[in-house]
């Protein structure tokens, strides 16, 4: 059967799975944070200038994630069971691969379609003049679609090779702040090696903010095609990589058998359950690796700018919690619960375990592990922003409200812990928690420019580890607002585990 053949027969697999929904949710979500941040204000004849500047920022941090997410679910269906063995007996596995990036192609060539055309509607709502060359629209399409093509080259390699997709989520979600995060640092050439960054570095639009005056202005360029062409030799690389896995690839057993191995005597492990589950588990990596890149970016961001950051261990704290309490620490608890959820949604293992397992025991547990590890990942934090301080000499006291930011930090991620629980619970899927997560940080972002902090459990936990910086918090109404939140949450997840019908995911 060739490449057509195998096409016609993946469009069948994705029948009715909605995996064009991620994107319209994702071209949606840009077009609300264009419309919260430029309403009402003045219309100008270069507003599509604003737009074409501000519309690759905002794809460096949603797209990557989306196209992760999307990478997973076209391999979702061929890592259940023994689905990829059945596949190998009428097909190669080039031809299985190749077909899926076809489908990913359209796919993606569907997205950069829809932003294009959201693009002319925002500058219809916004009031903007939409009478803009359109040569330009084309060219922001063209280079969004190579720079998509990229990542999808990327995460497709990771989903199909390795089983476990918190693997491409990770990577998606990593390479996303880093090209953000590169955006404020000085231009240099390794920038433009990073494919996550080429929807900004490839951009023509530059920007120029006045200080004394606080006007902005925008000016046109000729678009810099390096990274483009580099993001081409990405995916010619990836490709050439691809095909020699392939060459060697054979599908890898549900259960492997050392026959080499001893007998050893059983025994009863007093550990908890859930602990046992996660052994030998990546996700306990996160919760350590990723707060010392936190760190890492923040005291670098700290040197860099000691002319505006003058308050010493509370400026450096500012910047070791600005992209943990906004991205990375809800992000991480999402690929932990889908983690502790992951064995319980595979197979028929929810239906042995609901046989002596009462649904609040089975709820409370999972929960209790997260909070667990949330919380010496917390101290993980606050150690790490010791040792910091301490390595680059800064001078002057601990902020005295150090050990109670750290408690509330502790109590408000619970909240982010019962919510994330319930998410992975409800959702089966192991990568759509992980997005919510990713979407959770946002919202609690919109809220707390919108004074609004005890509206969600990501903005209550952006309030304790910034407190100083947003307000000082009503101790009794952040305390109640946790407790009603966790009590809400942790209660919604018995009662659906106790009335919801048991399904085996197979």
């Amino acid at each position: 059967m060739g490449i057509i053949g195998n096409f016609f027969i993946e469009l069948k697999k994705h029948k009715r799975r909605c995996n064009l929904l991620l994107f319209i949710a994702v071209i949606v979500a840009e077009m609300a944070f264009l419309y919260g941040n430029f309403h009402g204000k003045e219309a100008t004849s270069a507003g599509w200038m604003l737009l074409f500047y501000n519309i690759p920022i905002i794809n460096c941090v949603f797209f990557p994630v989306a196209i992760a997410g999307f990478a997973s679910r076209l391999m979702d269906i061929e890592h259940k069971g023994e689905m990829l063995k059945c596949l190998y007996t009428f097909s190669t596995p080039q031809k299985i691969f190749f077909t899926k990036y076809l489908y990913g192609a359209i796919c993606t060539l569907i997205l950069v379609a829809m932003q294009c055309g959201s693009i002319i509607l925002c500058c219809g709502i916004l009031g903007f003049d939409s009478d803009f060359p359109l040569k330009y629209l084309l060219i922001h399409g063209l280079i969004t679609y190579i720079t998509c093509m990229t990542l999808l080259s990327i995460h497709l390699l990771l989903s199909f090779f390795y089983r476990n997709q918190a693997l491409s989520i990770s990577v998606g979600i990593l390479g996303s702040f880093t090209a953000f995060f590169s955006l404020f640092l000085p231009e240099s050439i390794i920038q433009k090696f990073i494919p996550w960054a080429t929807f900004v570095t490839s951009g023509f639009i530059t920007m120029d903010w006045d200080r004394d005056t606080r006007e902005t202005h925008y000016f046109l360029n000729n678009p810099d095609l390096t990274s483009v062409f580099i993001c081409t030799f990405w995916i010619v690389l990836l490709t050439c990589i691809t095909l020699v896995l392939l060459r060697k690839s054979g599908v890898e057993e549900a259960e492997k058998i050392k026959s080499t191995r001893k007998t050893k005597k059983i025994e009863l492990h007093r550990r908890p359950v859930e602990i046992l589950k996660l052994k030998g588990s990546p996700a306990w990596i996160a919760f350590f690796i990723v707060p010392a890149i936190s760190a890492a970016i923040g005291t670098v961001n700290y040197l860099g700018n000691l002319s505006i950051l003058k308050e010493g261990w509370y400026s450096l704290w500012t910047q070791h919690t600005l992209f943990l309490c906004y991205f990375f620490m809800p992000v991480i608890i999402g690929i932990f619960t889908g983690c502790i959820w992951r064995v319980e949604h595979s197979g028929t293992n929810m239906n042995l375990l609901m046989t002596h397992q009462r649904p609040a025991m089975i709820v409370l547990g999972k929960y209790a592990a997260t909070c667990f590890i949330t919380s010496v990942s917390l101290i993980w934090v606050v150690a790490l922003y010791l040792i910091a301080g301490s390595l680059i000499h800064i001078e002057g006291g601990l902020p005295s409200g150090l050990l109670m930011w750290l408690g509330m930090g502790i109590l408000s991620s619970w909240v982010i812990c019962a919510f994330q629980v319930l998410v992975s619970l409800v959702i089966r899927n192991f990568v759509l928690p992980i997005i919510v997560a990713f979407l959770g940080g946002f919202a609690g972002l919109s809220c707390i420019a919108k004074d609004m902090p005890y509206l969600t459990p990501f903005s209550l936990f952006d309030l304790a580890m910034n407190q100083r910086e947003l307000g000082a918090a009503n101790i009794g109404a952040f305390a109640l607002s946790s407790v009603i939140f966790i009590l809400v949450f942790i209660m919604i997840s018995i009662l659906y585990l106790s009335y919801s019908d048991v399904r085996s995911n197979e």
